[in-house]
């Protein structure tokens, strides 16, 4: 049985996310991965015991959005060990290769009319999942469809593929058909679309919470606890 995660929702308050995160729960997510603000960053457990309540998982995800290599490589040391999911949006060709390869990136977002051109030479240094959020959907149809169609068609085969909301507001929320829709539009089968809100965050997030582990201690490497 598959589990459906929303791999972004923004929260900017306590109230606003509680009420992300019932509507996420009355659509059929199992989980969610929310960029919250700075505020409702230090209250993050306050919210975790709301979101038990209601009965989604939550996870906490940073977007950086850098202005080049050194902007992103110092955002990247400060921060891996404090969220489950570190996404990168590229503006620029230079944040954009970095993010590509970097393993502490989850996932990387290529907006609508990026500002470098995205071929088939970026697209063979790409190592990393790509993340379709549906709000740069709703914002300009026109050109997210004309570089989502681009970086299915390049990428789709080499990377996975992951659908996201996105969502501030619960009338920017989907079901997961409906994000799943996305994809399969674009030519991915049911089932490949499906996986992009199931299967493939589901792997990220239970590959991070390892890594975030105290058993950690390299690649393939965890502590075994000792008993007695």
């Amino acid at each position: 049985m598959r589990r459906f995660i929303d791999f972004w929702v923004k929260g900017e308050s306590l109230e606003q996310a509680v009420g992300l995160l019932k509507k996420l729960k009355e659509l059929g997510f199992h989980s969610a991965v929310i960029e919250p603000s700075s505020d409702l960053l230090e209250g993050f457990e306050e919210l975790r015991s709301e979101a038990d309540r209601i009965g989604v998982k939550i996870y906490r995800k940073l977007v950086i959005e850098p202005s080049g290599r050194g902007d992103l490589l110092r955002a990247l040391r400060k921060n891996r060990g404090s969220f489950e999911v570190i996404t990168v949006l590229c503006r620029n060709l230079e944040a954009a290769l970095v993010a590509a390869r970097d393993s502490r990136v989850d996932s990387l977002i290529i907006p609508p009319n990026p500002e470098f051109r995205f071929d088939k030479g970026v697209a063979s240094l790409i190592k990393n999942s790509v993340e379709l959020p549906f709000n740069h959907f709703l914002e300009d149809k026109l050109s997210f469809l004309r570089t989502a169609l681009r970086i299915v068609s390049i990428l789709g085969r080499k990377v996975d593929i992951i659908v996201s909301s996105g969502a501030s507001d619960p009338l920017e929320l989907r079901g997961p058909m409906e994000l799943a829709s996305l994809v399969q539009v674009l030519g991915y089968s049911q089932e490949k679309a499906l996986d992009a809100v199931s299967k493939v965050p589901e792997s990220i997030l239970e590959e991070n919470l390892v890594k975030l582990s105290k058993r950690y201690v390299a690649r393939g490497v965890l502590r075994i606890d000792e008993e007695g």
